[in-house]
């Protein structure tokens, strides 16, 4: 199982699935498939001896793998030929959990933000990965270096276990990592590839969409979760059009209790965003100042009814002719001041639509 790159631990996701992997109880599809599953972001195919479908992610290409190891060692402030043994001799790695997930408000990022952002102070990651070294294996030392690892590469398996399938959050179950490999199970295909659906399907998919931008928002008691990679391509949908949002790299975590200081003077407004033009685009900065932005709102309205395929859209005649505010909400999702308001009015029109059997009856026509 040369992909877990398992010599590579410390510096690693860790090695929770490492005994099923390495005992056959997760089943890679053989070598000969691999050009059909495999993408430059190193994503596989298998399957549990029960049958289920799982997938195994790197969780970067190739090169931003070698490009973390050619730098680790001067991270850790460690001497450049340093092995990943001696990673366990490296000091402070809780403070340089800081500097990854920290926005710096004065000197904002020229290139756009990837991975975990926690704001508004980066402090409030102890308290985020809290429960994943409440239940450790491992030392703390090692812990805290894959929780780095992670941050450093890719922060999904993180998100992941800080938000579980079990408790209701529209993601893939996580089954574990080892080495540098993360398993997931296969909750379908990605929406964008559905498209040819009918469209009360399509109806049912917008929903769930909605409910879930709400959830990111307001479910979690302590922080909410702003994603910022909003697409067709990164939710699925399995064969019960229960949807799942399957890349979770990039996202914006921010504690709802914190005591604001003087920098944070607009912290108990909300934020609403603002039209800064065409196509999806968003202010880390804004989110960050306020203890609620709309974000999730606004994406989820965009990837249903905004200018660049949207799920929704074209709407039928029939529906429009019978149901002529959905459109009207549509637009007012994207366009208004309240969407808080008007996503409330959008769930609400859409759960009487579905229970409409007439209505979907008349959607196989255009």
């Amino acid at each position: 199982m040369h992909l877990t790159d398992l010599h590579r631990c410390p510096a690693c996701y860790g090695v929770s699935i490492c005994p099923e992997l390495y005992s056959n109880q997760i089943i890679l599809q053989s070598e000969r498939h691999w050009s059909g599953v495999f993408n430059a972001k190193n994503i596989y195919y298998g399957y549990t001896k029960s049958n289920r479908k799982i997938i195994l992610k790197k969780l970067a290409h190739d090169w931003e793998l070698r490009k973390f190891d050619s730098n680790i060692c001067k991270k850790l402030n460690l001497k450049d030929d340093c092995k990943p043994i001696h990673l366990l001799n490296s000091s402070n790695v809780d403070e340089k959990l800081l500097s990854i997930v920290q926005f710096n408000f004065t000197w904002p990022d020229s290139e756009p933000r990837k991975g975990l952002v926690m704001c508004p102070y980066a402090y409030s990651i102890y308290d985020f990965i809290k429960p994943l070294l409440d239940k450790r294996t491992l030392n703390y030392k090692s812990e805290m270096i894959n929780i780095w690892t992670m941050l450093s590469i890719n922060p999904e398996p993180i998100i992941l276990q800080i938000l579980p399938k079990s408790h209701g959050w529209p993601v893939p179950t996580y089954a574990g990592v080892c080495g540098r490999l993360e398993v997931v199970a296969h909750e379908g295909e990605p929406i964008s590839s559905l498209l040819h659906i009918k469209w009360h399907r399509k109806l049912k998919y917008a929903k769930k969409i909605l409910d879930a931008a709400m959830d990111f928002t307001f479910k979690h008691d302590r922080f909410r979760f702003y994603l910022m990679d909003w697409s067709l391509d990164n939710i699925v949908a399995n064969e019960k059009d229960e949807i799942s949002f399957v890349d979770l790299e990039d996202v914006i975590v921010l504690d709802k209790h914190i005591s604001p200081r003087k920098d944070l003077a607009d912290w108990y407004q909300r934020y609403n965003r603002e039209l800064v033009g065409p196509g999806f685009t968003f202010s880390i900065e804004n989110m960050c100042k306020h203890h609620l932005s709309d974000h999730n709102l606004w994406a989820a309205c965009y990837i249903i009814a905004g200018d660049d395929k949207p799920l929704l859209y074209p709407i039928p005649k029939t529906i429009n002719a019978s149901r002529p505010h959905l459109d009207k909400l549509l637009y007012e999702c994207l366009n208004s001041d309240d969407r808080f308001k008007t996503i409330s009015k959008l769930q609400h029109y859409i759960s009487d639509m579905l229970l409409d059997e007439k209505l979907l009856g008349l959607t196989t026509v255009r």
